[in-house]
Parts: structure tokens; sequence; C-alpha cells
């Protein structure tokens, strides 16, 4: 009669399960799949919603269709972008996010929050800001790729290889969603018919504030990870000019409370490569001369930085969340109310370990 029973419960759980728990299919030859979407504004109430899908052709080449549609919530706007398209359009391959400049000084934090509700999407799917209009930059085409695929995979490589901070969906929102911490992402342009990296967009909360040139970078970097194959152009002062690739970064914090109001020392450790050198031969003193020079320019351009990040009253180099790591009893609001006036300093010790190739 147990064993009965127990076959019963089986059959009753499995037939539930089918019944209760399947998910509604979706055939990839019936669907249309976003590879990138990209956010403009037409007026300060209706955002424009702009949606690459990839188009296989009979020759295995891949083009690019776009479809743009408009309303005051961006979720509303596929359902506008799907009377459009013959067969459904769904997020499920969608590889980047791009937001207009315009888009992201008014705020993308709702824009954002979207996607994340969106079970379909990664939390790895890239976001970057586009200073000019993303429909525009969307609506061409780039290689031999999809736009979404190619934009990804620049993006992607641009990381592995130290020219761009490391960051993601997830890597945003928990900085957007941080009390300490405030969120950054890459900063591109078109030009032609290209796509170029122009630096860095600093948020204050989920609205855009501030961008970083791209010879602020370096040091941006140095300061918020460890970084491994990194490239430093230096222009020395007799206008000749160096290049340091294969550069390995490493950051330490140290956390002094002085009067309960603390003090931040980092560390900065360089080690890399003169790959050219437009100067004489180089030898053991203009080795010194160059590895002066960048430590001093290091120095100098962290310090500036860090006082426009304290002026602006932001943190995207997360100083507020060393400082409580490192302190009993903090006070979020405390450390807030005196983040501008905390004194950061930076030290840089740069060591040339190997002269590659000069001229």
């Amino acid at each position: 009669m147990k064993k009965k029973l127990k076959i019963a419960a089986v059959i009753i759980i499995i037939s539930s399960a089918y019944l209760f728990g399947r998910v509604q299919r979706q055939i990839l030859d019936d669907i249309n799949m976003t590879s990138a979407i990209g956010y403009d504004y037409v007026d300060k109430d209706t955002v424009k919603a702009t949606a690459v899908l990839p188009v296989y052709k009979p020759d295995q080449s891949v083009g690019n269709r776009t479809i743009t549609a408009s309303d005051e919530l961006s979720k509303k706007t596929l359902s506008k972008i799907n009377r459009q398209a013959a067969r459904q359009v769904v997020n499920g391959k969608t590889e980047v996010a791009l937001y207009s400049k315009k888009v992201a000084k008014q705020g993308i934090g709702g824009l954002v929050d979207s996607l994340q509700r969106d079970p379909s999407i990664s939390e790895r799917m890239m976001i970057v800001v586009v200073d000019g209009e993303a429909n525009e930059l969307l609506n061409k085409k780039y290689g031999d790729r999809d736009t979404g695929v190619y934009l990804s995979m620049l993006i992607e490589q641009n990381m592995k290889a130290g020219l761009v901070p490391k960051t993601n969906l997830h890597q945003f929102l928990n900085d957007y969603n941080s009390e300490l911490k405030d969120p950054f992402l890459p900063l591109i342009e078109q030009k032609n018919e290209d796509i170029y990296f122009k630096g860095i967009a600093l948020f204050k909360d989920d609205h855009y504030v501030k961008s970083l040139r791209q010879d602020q970078q370096f040091i941006f970097q140095a300061l918020s990870e460890n970084l491994r194959l990194g490239t430093y152009k230096l222009r020395l002062k007799n206008n000749e000019y160096a290049a340091i690739e294969n550069i390995n970064t490493k950051n330490s914090y140290r956390v002094q409370n002085v009067k309960g109001i603390p003090e931040i020392n980092i560390h900065v450790k360089v080690k890399g490569i003169i790959r050219e050198y437009t100067g004489r031969k180089t030898d053991e003193k203009e080795i010194n001369l160059i590895r002066k020079q960048v430590e001093k320019d290091l120095e100098h351009q962290a310090a500036a930085m860090i006082r426009t990040f304290q002026r602006l009253k932001i943190d995207p180099l997360g100083f507020g969340e060393q400082v409580r790591s490192r302190t009993r009893n903090f006070n979020d609001r405390k450390w807030l109310e005196h983040y501008s006036d905390v004194k950061i300093s930076v030290r840089a010790k740069v060591s040339i370990i190997e002269k590659g190739v000069v001229d």
C-alpha cells in the first residue's frame, strides 16, 4: 500500500511540474533577438529606443536591421517595436545597451532598472554612454559582424587590454545601489565609419556629471583595479616621447583616523617596458629620468582628479568603501558630510623592467 502511495505521489509531482512548471518555448526561426539597444530623448518626457536585429543572409554574411519606437516608458517601446516586426522581438541576446549623453544627464536609473527586471538579459551585458545620438551610431554597420556583437567585442577587447576600465550591467547596478560609491561607464563616440573610446563617463547616483579624458584614464584605472597589460604615453620636458607598455599595476590603501576624520594614503606600484622612445639611446640615466617623470605625472594627475571628485561630491573609486572596511563603528552619514575635505594622497613607485625597442 505504501509503495502504491509513493508511486501515486511521484506521478502527481511529475504531472504538476509538467502542467504548471512549463516555460513557453520559443523557436529561433520564429523570433528576432536584439543584439543591441540604444536610448535617446525625443523630449524630456519621451524616450526613443533603437533595437538592432541581426540579419543572416544566404551567403553567410550578417547584416543589420534597426527598429525605432518612442514612448514615455522604456518597457513599452519593446511592444511598439514588435508591431513593426514580422517575428516576435526578444531581448535574450542583447550584448550592449547604449545611452546618449543627453539621456545620461537626465538619469538612467529607470532605464537600467527595466533591463535588470528582464530575466532574459545577462548581468554581464555591456553598458556605454554615447557622445552623440545612440540611434545614429546604431544605424551604421561596422566590420563583418552585426553591430551589437561588434560593439561587445570592441568593449571587451579594450577591457582585457587594460585600455578601458572593467564594468558591466552587474557592476553598474552594484555601484548605483551603494551608499558609498558612484558608478562610471565607458564613453564612446562615432567618427566617420569608426567607433572610438573618448573617456570615462562619471555619475552622481544615476546622473552623468562629467567625463575623464583618455589621458586621465590610466591613473583612474590604476587606483580602481590592478592592471595588466596597460599602456602609458609620456611627454618629457625635452619634448621627447616615451611609450611604456605591458604595464602591471598594484594599489594598496592605508587609512588613518585623525581626530575622527580619516586620511587615505594610496600607494601605486607600476612595472612596465619602454617600448618606444624618440630620444637618444636609452641608458640608466635616461631610464631614471623617465621613471621619475612618470611618478611625478601620475601623482599630479591623481591629485587633480581626486580634487575634482571631492568638489563634485562623487566617489567612483570607492574611497568610502575602503574607509568603511578599515574603520570600526563607521558612520555613512558622517563620511558623506566630510568627504569633500578628507585628505587623500597618492604615491607612485615606477619600475622599468626592460628597455624594449627604442629609436
